[in-house]
């Protein structure tokens, strides 16, 4: 972890979570409405109603919020996916469950999501990131191997989970990016289930979208 975003101190009591979360949720708004640029920690106090001085106890500076807000983000994915995988009981659901969470995840605020990436960056969490993928490629392989009966005898779980979240991260970052209706058009989601119940079983999901 890059220690220039580390935040000062860790947050015990119920009132100073309190203000943390106040803090990152300022952070957020501030950050779509103003841009990187212009989200200052004076703006960042105002929008949460904190003193600036209470807002340095915390974080040393505008990135560490921004650093933790990517944090807090990133976990959010991996709890989100880690369910949808947990509930599923055949592949075909696992799969839909994987897709929707995906785009559930950044349908909720793709202009933050926008920002975020674009900054990863400026704020030194590149680490975090990459273990973040690790992470989902991780629940992926292990569900994967879960319905190994329903995979491509020559199909590798641990390869097949590194693709499926690879194409779906990119997918979804490029609507996020380019044209984030995409994450609300039926089609989008059920394109990506096509591709992927096709490349891990090597037969058509055509006929199965949808059901």
């Amino acid at each position: 972890m890059d220690t220039r975003t580390r935040r000062r101190k860790w947050p015990r009591q119920q009132r100073s979570r309190a203000t943390v979360e106040a803090l990152l949720e300022a952070t957020a708004q501030v950050l779509v409405k103003h841009d990187y640029k212009n989200a200052t920690t004076g703006r960042i106090a105002e929008r949460a109603g904190i003193s600036i001085g209470s807002l340095y106890q915390y974080f040393p500076h505008r990135d560490a919020l921004i650093a933790a807000l990517v944090e807090q983000h990133s976990n959010r994915i991996v709890e989100c996916v880690g369910a949808a995988l947990e509930q599923a009981p055949d592949l075909e659901t696992g799969l839909r469950n994987l897709i929707h969470a995906a785009l559930d995840t950044q349908r909720i605020d793709p202009s933050l999501h926008k920002i975020l990436v674009e900054q990863i960056p400026q704020v030194g969490r590149r680490a975090e990131v990459i273990d973040t993928h690790r992470c989902l490629t991780t629940q992926i392989e292990a569900f994967l191997k879960r319905h190994s009966q329903r995979l491509s005898p020559d199909r590798s779980p641990a390869l097949a989970a590194l693709l499926i979240e690879s194409a779906l991260e990119s997918a979804v970052h490029r609507a996020v990016q380019t044209d984030a209706q995409l994450l609300d058009d039926s089609s989008f989601g059920d394109e990506l289930y096509v591709l992927m119940v096709g490349y891990v079983t090597g037969s058509s999901a055509r006929l199965s979208v949808g059901k």
